[in-house]
């Protein structure tokens, strides 16, 4: 008898171990979820440095993107200019895939910085042929938060 009741008492405790490590484990899966909505954001920011870098880090790129007269542009100018651009646009389309999946938190994407951007370089003249790259509902999140 003596046996038989330790014997529960040692798988009550077990059982208590099992359920301490559910809990715990739940809460390191709680930390890594949040670790990881933070190096989203880092991401996201390090993508919008990066790209602002790029754009005006070289005077000849920014002089491609920043042409206040496109139509004067070299063919090849032009298609440079174009690839440059749509890598800017993708990775807004990246950015707002993240946000939409709840990857970035309560984080709300940099819109006004879009629209800055959006100006700044003119894109507006090349929207017809950007459209068709990316993913329609981006598109349209684009079309009714940015182009118009």
């Amino acid at each position: 008898m003596d046996s038989e009741r330790i014997n529960h008492w040692l798988t009550l405790l077990a059982n208590f171990g099992v359920i301490a490590g559910v809990v715990f484990l739940a809460f390191e899966i709680q930390q890594n979820n949040e670790l990881l909505v933070q190096e989203s954001r880092y991401s996201m920011l390090q993508n919008q440095k990066d790209w602002k870098m790029f754009l005006n880090g070289d005077p000849e790129i920014a002089k491609l993107i920043y042409s206040p007269q496109i139509e004067k542009l070299s063919e090849l100018d032009k298609l440079r200019r174009f690839d440059i651009i749509s890598g800017v646009v993708l990775t807004w389309q990246w950015e707002w895939e993240q946000s939409h999946s709840n990857l970035l938190g309560n984080s709300k994407l940099p819109v006004e910085a879009f629209r800055t951007l959006w100006k700044s370089q003119n894109i507006q003249s090349i929207w017809k042929e950007l459209k068709p790259i990316l993913m329609p509902d981006f598109a349209e999140y684009m079309e009714s938060e940015v182009v118009n």
